[in-house]
């Protein structure tokens, strides 16, 4: 009996080890199909996710001489180094032929899209060409361009608009003092689209507050400080009463300077013989002469903003996308001496001040 109920227990303890054994084999082939299926659909996340990741986005500017270019630049090396891409950025230092042969070797290199701050926003549209050729994104920085073929965006500040806004807001605390103006109008480089803009956009608020302004000389400068330093020079003396400045640019704050210092206007807001400034772009100089009292108002350009959104547009473009509009704006700030404490530090510049 006792070996009869051994080998009882011994068929049980069997019986019991195979049931047992089998519920871990079930289990892992439900738990291989399961890890199977989430395998694909983990693929096909990945597939669809932004696959920038090492991309190179090839850079060309004009040049850094401007705070406004230092500042977007900046911007668009942080905003690459977090979308884990590699910027290759070349200067044309001013000139235009250059500036395209330096986007062919780019596209010769490979990059995966192309980021453009063009010298001449004519002469520019030979290498859109080149870069729709190659089948390679293009995106315009703060200047755009026109013709039969565009870039795939264009990030551009909103030049006529702010242009508008900036002369009318000066305009509102010009009728709040009783005052209105004999003018001096500067016009920057006719072969630059900013500028044609900015003229535009000068010339409606001009003509939407007659009452305000008056326009005794025009002075092209085509951005070269020389030509705008003779320019004012011989509008100063012609209109020895002139009392405001409109400038298209801070560039051209050293010739506004010096031009006024020669004649003895170069003087504080409230002083005597004060010429009032209304500019263009909210760089370091504009806003210090603003703070330190010199200039009335400026139309300030957010390059922060307008470097992230062509980085963006790049990854946007990179995975297949468009956008509904070819051009997207940078709405851009007006800063007066009124409202420099509160607006002043949100504009790109406002770091460097002293």
């Amino acid at each position: 009996m006792k070996k009869i109920g051994l080998i009882v227990l011994t068929v049980l303890l069997v019986l019991t080890l195979l049931g047992c054994g089998a519920q871990p084999a079930a289990g892992g082939q439900e738990t291989s199909a399961a890890a199977s299926e989430t395998e694909t659909l983990a693929a096909e996340e990945t597939s669809a996710a932004p696959q920038t990741g090492g991309a190179k986005i090839g850079v060309s500017f004009d040049s850094l001489v401007s705070p406004f270019w230092v500042a977007n630049l900046d911007a668009m090396e942080e905003a690459s180094q977090a979308a884990g891409m590699e910027l290759v950025t070349v200067m044309a230092e001013g000139d235009a032929t250059k500036q395209n042969q330096q986007i062919e070797n780019l596209i010769a290199q490979g990059v995966d899209a192309i980021v453009c701050g063009p010298k001449d926003s004519g002469a520019i549209v030979s290498s859109v060409k080149k870069c729709k050729d190659a089948g390679i994104p293009m995106i315009m920085d703060n200047r755009s361009v026109t013709g039969d073929v565009l870039p795939d965006v264009q990030v551009v500040a909103d030049n006529k608009t702010m242009a508008t806004d900036v002369l009318d807001t000066f305009a509102e605390i010009a009728r709040k003092e009783g005052k209105s103006y004999k003018a001096i109008l500067l016009i920057g480089s006719l072969s630059d689209e900013n500028a044609v803009l900015r003229k535009q956009g000068h010339d409606e608020a001009i003509a939407a507050n007659s009452d305000v302004y008056d326009i005794v000389a025009e002075v092209p400068t085509d951005w070269n400080l020389d030509t705008a330093l003779k320019g004012l020079q011989n509008a100063l003396q012609a209109n020895p009463d002139i009392d405001l400045i409109i400038s298209p640019s801070d560039y051209l704050w050293p010739p506004i300077r010096s031009s006024l210092e020669q004649t003895g206007r170069w003087a504080k807001i409230g002083e005597e013989n004060h010429v009032a400034v209304v500019s263009f772009d909210g760089d370091e100089v504009g806003m210090q002469y603003m703070k330190d009292g010199y200039s009335e108002a400026n139309a300030a350009q957010d390059a922060v903003l307008e470097g992230q959104m062509c980085i963006e547009w790049a990854q946007k473009l990179l995975n297949g996308e468009t956008p509904e509009e070819n051009i997207l704006y940078d709405p851009g700030k007006i800063i007066t001496f009124e409202n420099f404490e509160e607006v002043g530090p949100t504009i790109y510049s406002y770091g460097l001040l002293k």
